[in-house]
């Protein structure tokens, strides 16, 4: 072997998810992104950008509202960022094998990518979020923006 080093990795046989509901939707998040969790007053004082989960994901014409948010920071390469849940429940385990794949026609839409699962219930499912995959999307959506007011500059 030319100095080339295979390594196998090894799926965990269960993770830890904290559960959350926003909208009567029933969501969770691998507990491994996450790195605390706060009042969304104490991350604004603390002078964290602050996002609401309702922000990237749609929920049509629907007023949104948070009964019970919760602030939790997520971890980042660069500067961890704060996302606004609503209804935090509860940090279960979860069998691997139980976690059920998007179905493809709502894998392929953008804003559905920040769900990578689902787990099947006896209370209903739950839609796993990919909170790096959201980071992604602010990203993509500020990006968007810049070269929009650039663009609209250029007409000038």
């Amino acid at each position: 072997m030319n100095g080339l080093v295979l390594q196998t990795i090894r799926c965990p046989e269960e993770i830890q998810v904290l559960t959350f509901t926003v909208m009567g939707v029933k969501m969770g998040v691998d507990t491994e992104q996450v790195t605390e969790m706060m009042e969304v007053d104490g991350a604004e004082s603390r002078g964290l950008a602050v996002r609401r989960f309702h922000e990237n994901i749609s929920f049509g014409e629907m007023p949104i509202k948070y009964h019970s948010p919760i602030a939790i920071m997520i971890k980042n390469e660069g500067e961890p960022f704060i996302v606004v849940i609503d209804n935090p429940d509860d940090i279960t385990s979860v069998n691997v094998r139980s976690i059920q794949p998007m179905p493809p026609l709502i894998a392929m839409n953008s804003a559905t990518r920040l769900f990578w699962g689902a787990i099947p219930g006896n209370e209903g499912i739950i839609l796993l979020v990919d909170f790096f995959r959201f980071r992604e999307r602010q990203n993509g959506l500020l990006k968007q923006m810049i070269t929009q007011i650039h663009n609209e500059e250029v007409r000038e």
